[in-house]
């Protein structure tokens, strides 16, 4: 017998998890709800099939193909436009040859286990032309009502009454037996548009006359029309009420179904419950009853799942609460975030650390919430938290989990996008294993968009921006690992080799968004380059850039804590005449692996003990990236960062400083003893880059080991930091410098506040109202305000749902009763509405 599923509707009731798939395929229970009917269609002799389609058809026909492995014979009519459920069945008329026989109508997105055969022997016993499947439900108002006398036959119908209308309880399946003879009453939809049955076809057999019957079933039947309706259906598969359906797996005590490859302690499950094919649940995670976990889901220690549906590939993370509620395909759940009942996430949804998604939101497809965000409305258009892919300036996350490799040839792709046809771009990376694969998917991503490629391969972030600084390219990108080995970071440099700006990176979003990126074709795409120079061109500008007579025969011992750094050293300390005892360098520039990131502590307490049996002018370690330095003296004592800046500014006596706006203004009263000046720029290491560029400043630095001698580089660099701190204390030792400042400097305190991404708006509003009219407000970065004996500062964080308060007093008072008054106001801004 011949049947034709209807599977072209959009479901935009199930959305977001119809918003990247047809709804004939979300899953029930771990199976498309098509497959379902499939099977239905087969057990009851249906073999010859007609799937009607028109959202989103290819996944549908990628899916089922020929339909040979359910048995069954599926070839494909598609709508180009809308043609009603009538007219669908009309243009699928050519597909299955119906001249001369009955056939069945039945949707592809509903659940069902009617029984098919009883159908036709009632269809036939009428003698029926037209026999339409009916069901008595609660709630008949989404359905078409239907009035049949005591044999059967229709007498009254109405589509989708409201309350005032309901005169019965039984309703239209959408499942129809129709005689051949029927198609003649549809007229053809490319010429007369959209036709329906429940609308326009039945209405009109029912006043002409013509038979047309209902038959009431008792099976099970549900529309799955809602995201309330998708998770009864879930659960009524799980308790066994639908008829020849069950989850795939193998079937343990309890209703209990586990996947092929899944790892997980079966006794420690309580069913009904359902396992997908290679997923992961950790020991210390508990899943409660009426749970489905899809194929390849990975669910962490302490998590814990109750009563929820968790599509293939999602990641939830350790101590995570998911209750009551639906995730889609490939989201990412971070440690700790809470999400509460009925609420439900579309496909590619990254939920931060610690946030909470409230009861009934919905969070649409490829949104991002921050950590620790409270969302309590549904997120459709706007990006939640996807404030920016960067941070700081930066790319960064869990390589695999937040920067896969298809992530990442999207984020090249619209980075060489942005660039003109025929520009190079200077590449290089640390020996991570993850920065190597993020490397070569960058590569391969810019050459598609017709961008050359040099690629300097092992190299620090030092020589990649020398690269892009010399002209060699128009811009430049460094990938590393982060503090946490399974993290990596990519860095984006502009043509001046400075860190990217923000207007750029907004740029690359646009194109990272819409998806619309350049495509290059057969002599367009772009050239791979392995420039066999670029090293020795970074180490003489270095050489250039420093005094040689005030470094030659120095000595200093250095720890490169593995970094790729260490490829340099020994061409850098050769041209620059310094005698370096290097305790940990890089060796081979072709083996890649993890990086470990070394003790701080132990690593400085190794250098201290080796600087003064050597003799040298002070100790150094070196950051894994190149960039950050922490310093010993001359007598094996560590020197704190903020010592040490102090220390530099003193020594080199610079006429131009650039420090980010909630440093110590002790720093600017030691540049104003030599006659220089500070300019204060925003906070964040890329910001402070950028300004001390711009205004060509002699020194930039931070709190944190970062110093910035824009005349080398607008960025910081270890090799040039040394070399500057070679010229300060080889003849002052810096042990009798840093005895002014102590083991600290300055006063400055901090206090954090969480504040809602959507108060942050009205936090600055009602600062900048308050002391917008203040001439001695400095407004680079929030609000810095200049009070009697001190100064506070009342800063947003860019990246997180955050507030912070500085505060500095002068003359040894407390900062902290400076501070306190300032501390309430940002709070009750970000408690008013």
């Amino acid at each position: 017998m011949k049947a034709v599923i209807m599977a072209g509707g959009q479901g935009t009731r199930l959305r977001p998890l119809t918003s990247n798939q047809p709804k004939p395929m979300i899953p029930i229970a771990n199976v498309p709800c098509m497959e379902h009917i499939v099977n239905l269609l087969k057990r009851h002799g249906f073999t010859d099939i007609v799937v009607t389609l028109q959202f989103m058809p290819d996944e549908i026909r990628d899916y089922f193909g020929d339909g040979s492995r359910w048995g069954v014979d599926i070839s494909y009519s598609v709508e180009d436009v809308p043609a009603g459920t009538a007219g669908s069945v009309k243009m699928a008329e050519r597909k299955l040859d119906l001249r001369g026989e009955r056939f069945l109508v039945i949707s592809g997105d509903a659940l069902t286990d009617a029984d098919l055969s009883a159908l036709v022997s009632f269809h036939e016993e009428k003698g029926s032309e037209a026999t339409m499947v009916l069901k008595s439900v609660e709630n008949p108002l989404d359905f078409g009502i239907v009035i049949t006398e005591e044999d059967g036959r229709i007498s009254r119908f109405l589509e989708k009454p409201a309350w005032g209308q309901v005169f019965s309880d039984t309703v239209n399946t959408g499942i129809y037996l129709l005689e051949a003879s029927v198609m003649d009453e549809i007229p053809d939809p490319e010429k007369e548009g959209e036709y329906d049955f429940s609308k326009e076809l039945f209405p009109k057999m029912l006043e002409e006359g013509r038979k047309l019957y209902g038959y009431v079933t008792d099976d099970y039947w549900e529309d799955i029309g809602t995201l309330e309706q998708y998770a009864s259906a879930q659960r009524d598969v799980l308790d066994g009420k639908v008829k020849g359906v069950r989850p795939p797996g193998t079937r343990l005590k309890g209703n209990v179904y586990i996947g092929s490859r899944a790892q997980v302690d079966e006794e420690q499950l309580e069913g009904p419950v359902v396992i997908g094919e290679n997923a992961r649940v950790d020991e210390g995670a508990r899943i409660s009853p009426y749970s489905v976990i899809g194929d390849n889901v990975v669910i962490s220690s302490g998590a814990v799942i109750e009563r929820s549906i968790i599509a293939e590939g999602t990641y939830v993370g350790e101590g995570a609460e998911l209750k009551d509620t639906l995730v889609g395909r490939s989201s990412y759940i971070q440690a700790r975030a809470r999400i509460l009942e009925r609420s439900a996430l579309g496909d590619d949804v990254i939920v931060g650390e610690g946030a909470t998604i409230a009861p009934e939101v919905k969070i649409y497809p490829h949104k991002t919430v921050e950590s620790g965000a409270n969302v309590t409305h549904s997120l459709i258009y706007e990006t939640m938290g996807l404030r920016t892919i960067f941070k700081g300036g930066i790319v960064s996350g869990k390589f695999n989990v937040d920067l896969t490799p298809e992530f990442v040839v999207r984020l090249a792709s619209s980075f060489g996008t942005t660039l003109d046809p025929g520009a190079v771009v200077t590449l290089g990376r640390d020996a991570s294993l993850a920065a190597q694969a993020c490397k070569r998917a960058m590569t391969a991503a810019l050459l598609a968009t017709g961008v050359n490629v040099r690629d300097l391969r092992a190299a620090h972030a030092g020589v990649v921006r020398h690269d892009v600084l010399a002209g060699k390219s128009s811009a430049g990108a460094h990938v590393r690992s982060g503090e946490d080995p399974d993290d990596v970071e990519i860095l984006f440099f502009s043509s001046d080799g400075t860190p990217m700006g923000e207007s750029e990176q907004r740029g690359i979003e646009k194109v990272f968004v819409r998806e619309e990126y350049r495509r290059a074709f057969d002599g367009d795409i772009g050239e791979l380059i392995y420039p066999g120079r670029a090293v020795e061109q970074y180490v003489e500008r270095l050489e250039r850039a420093t005094d040689r007579g005030r470094t030659s025969g120095s000595t200093i011992v250095v720890d490169f804590s593995g970094g790729v750094a260490g490829l340099v050293s020994n061409r850098v300390f050769s041209r620059l005449g310094v005698n370096a005892v290097v305790i940990s360098g890089f060796v081979n520039a072709n083996v890649v692996g993890s990086v470990a990131r070394p003790n701080l502590e132990e690593s400085l307490e190794r250098v201290g003990n080796m600087v003064p049996t050597v003799g040298a002018a002070f100790g150094c370690v070196v950051e894994p990236s190149g960039e950050a330095v922490w310093f010993v003296d001359d007598q094996g004592e560590p020197v704190p960062p903020d010592v040490m800046l102090a220390c530099l500014i003193v020594a080199l006596e610079p006429n131009l400083v650039v420090l980010p706006v909630n440093l110590s203004s002790e720093y600017t009263r030691l540049v104003e003893e030599s006659g220089g000046r500070v300019i204060l720029s925003r906070t964040g290491l890329g910001n402070v880059a950028l300004t001390a560029a711009e205004h060509h400043a002699d020194l930039a630095g931070t709190e944190d080991g970062h110093y910035i001698f824009p005349s080398f580089l607008p960025a910081s660099d270890c090799f040039m930091t040394l070399s500057r701190a070679l010229e300060a204390f080889r003849e002052r030792p810096l042990s009798s410098v840093r005895q002014r400042f102590g083991e600290s400097f300055g006063r400055v305190v901090r206090e954090r506040l969480e504040c809602p991404w959507s108060a942050k708006g009205r936090v600055m509003r009602g600062l900048a109202e308050r002391f917008g009219g203040d001439p001695d407000a400095i407004l680079t970065d929030g609000v810095r305000l200049s009070l009697d004996g001190g100064w506070v500062l009342m800063l947003p964080d860019p990246d997180n749902p955050l507030f912070y308060v500085y505060a500095e007093v002068e003359d040894g008072g407390r900062p902290q009763h400076l501070m306190q008054e300032y501390v309430e106001l940002v709070r009750n801004l970000i408690q008013s509405e």
